[in-house]
């Protein structure tokens, strides 16, 4: 709460508290249940706090929460309630864990989801008992609907459900009756039933189908219809990529997992991407503490540690695998060639479950080696789990982060620009979904209407643009005739309604986008 962002942040978080405003629609795959989560606590603290400072505050619950629960566990398996609470707040320390729950953003939400299946699952496997089972389908089909980066737990889940202490496997039978009896449960009915509750948990995509019949403002893909739907679940709007050809050589992908490992503990001795004497060499420190976690989890309990490593090693070479990400924007400069095609921005959010259980670890070894050495080294060790709260903090505080404060002023700055009734012309997120936030949560200069210029190639968006504000006609929203000849013909509407037409500065940073 201390390095909470005061309002609204770059990239997607002014579409989110736009959407949950408006109690609309953002992009595919539409996170529907985040959606509601955020709308209803918005109506239980937005007056308290503001509403862009309560969906902020939203992520930072969430992830105390989820760490406690990582805690709890921790200290269930190990029999160690004070290492486990330093391998909790170790694991939310991790400068991409802090970031993610200092802003409006999915990820920490899916944190605490990811966290409850563990959870669900694990009560599942140690007692023995079917219906913590059907609980952690029944989380895992509502995480479906939030984000899929909390089904990342699910493999270890189903390894805490079925795997027992002495590494052998069993069936979770059904309830304990009041004589004592327990109801026997086949493998093939504890099937059928988690399917059953995983579609159920499902079912809450279909807010979206319903929702955007009502047209609401943020109303992204328009699943007003089931096909419209599947292609917003299926993200049909973007240029996903297959798992081959690699867009990147993989050991660069690797390569630049390690890069945003090299964040994660010590960023704010050096908050530039390139490495550093001092922070790699701490983070080189931490790794091996966290080695020394790893082993010490393993001797104490093994059921655990082979969940937790199956979902450090999904989350982070199973995720490089999947995603077959681009460069990041700023990874192997100098080295890699110019032209080299790279994400619109980091993506080390992505990997947050590895990152997690990389601090898991960390602090569980950390105390655990403090019992093995004699003072003044014990309390030297002690502190290796709470280092990062300083070690991090000025990378992490949203609320001094000249590049976040300046996302709402400059793009009120900009929308104070635009002559009345006028149309922007927007280049991408960034000069988009801020400018959602103020006129939608602010209720800013309501009478812009913003286009933004590369959804124009998506014929929902075209067919939004013809039914709210008449700028094209339903040939153009039918057959797409290219970027430069859709924009001619908005702004020759446009012109017709006496509506002027200007650009975003942002064309100005892209000179191809500019000559358009």
């Amino acid at each position: 709460m201390l390095t909470l962002a005061p309002g609204v942040t770059l990239w997607d978080s002014g579409e989110f508290l736009a959407a949950i405003h408006s109690f609309g629609i953002p992009h595919p795959p539409g996170t529907p249940l985040y959606v509601l989560i955020g709308k209803v606590w918005s109506m239980m603290f937005g007056a308290v706090f503001g509403f862009a400072r309560s969906i902020n505050l939203l992520s930072a619950a969430a992830t105390a929460f989820g760490c406690g629960i990582l805690t709890s566990l921790f200290a269930k398996w190990t029999g160690d309630g004070f290492a486990a609470t330093a391998a909790g707040l170790a694991a939310g320390l991790m400068s991409t864990v802090w970031l993610n729950a200092t802003e409006t953003e999915v990820y920490a939400v899916a944190l605490l989801f990811g966290c409850m299946i563990l959870w669900a699952a694990d009560r599942a496997g140690e007692d023995s008992d079917a219906r913590w089972a059907l609980l952690a389908a029944y989380l895992a089909g509502l995480a479906w609907s939030l984000h899929l980066m909390a089904l990342l737990v699910v493999p270890s889940a189903i390894l805490l459900v079925f795997s027992t202490g002495d590494g052998y496997f069993a069936v979770p039978v059904g309830r304990r009756h009041v004589d004592g009896r327990r109801e026997a449960h086949s493998f093939a009915k504890l099937l059928r039933g988690s399917i059953f509750v995983t579609v159920v948990g499902m079912t809450c995509v279909l807010f979206m189908l319903i929702r955007s019949r009502h047209d609401p403002a943020i109303n992204q893909g328009n699943p007003s219809t089931l096909g419209s739907l599947v292609d917003v679940i299926l993200r049909r709007q973007y240029d996903v990529p297959a798992l081959w050809p690699r867009q990147a050589p993989f050991y660069l992908q690797l390569g630049n997992l390690f890069e945003y490992a090299d964040w994660q503990f010590a960023k704010g001795l050096a908050p530039a991407a390139p490495p550093s004497w001092w922070r790699t060499s701490i983070t080189i420190f931490y790794a091996l503490v966290g080695l020394f976690g790893f082993l010490a989890h393993r001797s104490v309990d093994r059921r655990s540690w082979r969940a937790l490593t199956l979902l450090f090693l999904v989350s982070s070479l199973g995720v490089v695998i999947y995603l077959n990400l681009k460069a990041g924007p700023t990874f192997g400069e100098g080295i890699l060639p110019a032209n080299a095609l790279r994400e619109a921005r980091e993506r080390d959010y992505f990997f947050f479950w590895a990152f997690i259980c990389w601090g898991l670890w960390a602090g569980f070894g950390a105390i655990s080696l403090s019992r093995r050495l004699k003072p003044p080294l014990s309390f030297v060790a002690m502190v290796i789990p709470f280092a990062p709260a300083i070690l991090n903090w000025t990378a992490v505080d949203r609320r001094t982060d000249q590049v976040e404060v300046r996302a709402r002023l400059d793009e009120a700055d900009m929308l104070a620009k635009v002559p009345p009734s006028g149309i922007l012309l927007a280049l991408g997120d960034n000069d988009t979904y801020p400018l959602w936030y103020l006129q939608q949560v602010e209720g800013t200069r309501k009478d812009v209407t913003v286009v933004t210029v590369p959804l124009l190639a998506a014929e929902w968006y075209r067919a939004e643009l013809a039914r709210r504000y008449k700028l094209l006609d339903s040939a153009t929203v039918e057959r797409w005739s290219g970027s430069d000849s859709t924009v001619a013909f908005l702004t020759r509407r446009s012109y017709d309604q006496n509506r002027p037409v200007i650009r975003s500065p942002f064309f100005s940073l892209d000179s191809k986008a500019a000559k358009k």
